[in-house]
């Protein structure tokens, strides 16, 4: 068969499977099972696993499952074809979808456009962080007839990633949150960020999709020049006029002559991601009425712009991610509370050959912002650490909690911000039976 028979043939079964399974320990019952390869493992080893547990069908690339079974397909590669799969998939669904791409502030974007567009549509979003080569055709192929909108998160390590999930998805319209040096390590440089995350509305130009411009960063501001129609998301001309009323202990916005909106997230950098999803849901029919309400109601989660209450302290728990600018966002927000202020920050990874300069850059920034208690842990902020009189240095952060317990809080705001395999949530209880 052709490619393309094998594709469609592929889709028949998918019609008639409960979804698609990547885990062989976790297949669900008439999925189609589908044997991906990883650095540390070969998802052929467990094709006839899948069938045991129940996977309707099993698409493998290792041409000696050939015979094994009958609900075997061999493909050329397992990869490509979900890929194409999904691609194949949402040529069937005549809905909106909408690209979020950004090097902050994506996945809190997407939830709380997501919430936003619920009070009007059946609507779909990327669940959790499931944004890449995989998790975007994973995401696609959980869109079925009775959505009416889906919203697809797309993260990117390196140039023609975004534009290789954009060629799968087909987004009609879309928003990339920001630019900055976060993950710069596959990209090389600033430059080849700008280049990678400007691919979606390369694809969207190209296609005639609808492009909404955050032109409170410079550079996307500087896309709308290329764009025939942008959307603009602040001041003059913007889809909706904001203003952000204040940022700490919680964000209060003002939407058009006097409405205001008392939220559940912190910071400036929140604003804008609220911002984005009111003008979004605005322009896709969403009363501000009923944007508002959504806003009001969303609680963030997944260690993500957290605020936690524990006795008389509060925790900003902002621990899925780090890079230079998310983290001086998150400092810039805890500079503004008025009681103690206590920072513990993590390792930034993925910054490749500019991280010693970042990490160093980090510890004079803190140091400028005279907060009462500062904790570096991991081996990247010991530069910060050497930028910052007054400041703590740990290794580890076995070591870190160790010296959490000797001290005790009260009254304080704690910030807790680093790099996701730091997992600085796991502070969370050291932090409470200190607390009084």
């Amino acid at each position: 068969m052709s490619t393309k028979e094998i594709i469609s043939h592929i889709y028949d079964c998918f019609l008639k499977s409960e979804g698609i399974s990547t885990d062989s320990r976790k297949v669900n019952k008439n999925s189609i099972f589908f044997s991906l390869k990883g650095e540390k493992f070969d998802g052929n080893k467990y094709a006839i696993d899948a069938l045991k547990n129940g996977a309707m069908v099993a698409i493998v690339d290792d041409k000696q499952l050939h015979q094994t079974s009958e609900n075997i397909i061999v493909v050329e590669n397992c990869l490509e074809t979900l890929q194409k799969l999904a691609k194949y998939h949402r040529s069937k669904l005549d809905i909106p979808f909408i690209g979020i791409t950004g090097s902050n502030g994506k996945t809190t974007t997407k939830n709380l456009l997501y919430e936003v567009l619920s009070t009007k549509y059946k609507t779909f979003a990327t669940k959790g962080n499931l944004n890449n080569h995989i998790g975007v055709p994973l995401s696609i192929l959980e869109v079925d007839s009775v959505h009416e909108i889906a919203i697809i998160e797309m993260g990117a390590s390196g140039v023609g990633e975004i534009e290789q999930l954009s060629n799968i998805c087909n987004p009609t319209s879309g928003l990339i949150t920001n630019i900055s040096s976060a993950h710069i390590k596959g990209f090389k440089n600033f430059e080849g960020i700008i280049r990678g995350k400007s691919e979606l509305f390369d694809y969207l130009i190209k296609t005639g999709g609808r492009v909404f411009i955050n032109n409170n960063d410079s550079v996307i501001s500087n896309f709308s020049k290329r764009v025939k129609d942008p959307l603009l998301l602040f001041g003059k001309n913007s889809i909706l006029s904001s203003t952000l009323l204040q940022s700490s202990p919680n964000i209060i916005l003002q939407i058009g002559e006097n409405k205001k909106i008392e939220s559940n997230l912190f910071g400036d950098y929140n604003y804008e991601n609220i911002v984005f999803a009111l003008s979004i849901g605005k322009y896709y029919g969403i009363t501000e009425e009923s944007a508002s309400m959504a806003i009001r109601k969303f609680s963030p989660k997944d260690n993500r712009s957290q605020c936690i209450k524990i006795k008389s302290n509060t925790v900003l728990l902002d621990a899925y991610n780090a890079n230079p600018v998310s983290m001086k966002n998150a400092l810039e927000s805890l500079s503004n509370f008025s009681k103690t202020r206590v920072a513990i920050l993590g390792d930034m990874f993925e910054l490749g050959n500019i991280s010693k300069v970042e990490h160093e850059k980090i510890g004079r920034y803190v140091s400028d912002l005279k907060l009462e208690k500062v904790f570096f842990v991991g081996s990247r902020m010991e530069s910060a650490f050497l930028n910052h009189k007054g400041s703590c240095w740990y290794s580890n952060k076995k070591d870190l909690e160790t010296e959490l317990k000797s001290i005790k809080l009260k009254e304080s705001v704690v910030l807790i911000k680093g790099s996701r395999g730091l997992m600085l949530e796991s502070l969370l209880p050291t932090i409470e039976k200190i607390s009084i």
